[in-house]
């Protein structure tokens, strides 16, 4: 994990605290690594436990879908997940080589339909658990940033 100096975000609008950094391979096993990431950050930012949980729900889904969809063969490949404090939010980004999917374009499930629909549930849980989802596929790499304020 890397503290590094006051840089300003994308946005040009907050200020880069503290960051922590992790590259898992793509096996279901990696996750729990990535989720004693978001817990020993929040622990020592002292983020409330709303803020891990909603973190560690929503890179659980996102990293379990690119592990489970997103390579067409069994290699093994890496995934970047990146934590930065900055300001009143936190902004965790997940990078992967995996076949181009923006989650954003996902249709949301209908929850009325009968039967429902396989599918879309998790992504919808991640939209409503985040503040923020931003997704760019640049150089055959999909980057989904998602920003959670902090109460």
């Amino acid at each position: 994990m890397a503290t590094g100096p006051p840089v300003p975000s994308q946005a040009g609008s907050s200020v880069e605290i503290s960051s922590g950094e992790i590259r898992i391979a793509n096996s279901l096993s990696e996750i729990a690594r990535v989720a004693e990431l978001v817990d020993s950050f929040g622990a020592r930012h002292r983020f409330p436990n709303e803020v891990i949980v909603a973190l560690n729900v929503s890179l659980d889904e996102i990293i379990n879908n690119i592990i489970s969809y997103a390579y067409e063969d069994a290699g093994r490949h890496d995934i970047v997940v990146r934590l930065v404090l900055r300001g009143a939010s936190v902004e965790a980004v997940v990078e992967d080589d995996g076949r181009p999917f923006d989650p954003l374009a996902a249709p949301a499930p209908d929850f009325k339909a009968k039967p429902r629909a396989d599918g879309g549930v998790g992504l919808h849980f991640v939209r409503k658990l985040t503040d923020e989802l931003t997704y760019v596929r640049r150089d055959g790499i999909n980057r989904l940033r998602l920003i959670k304020q902090l109460p």
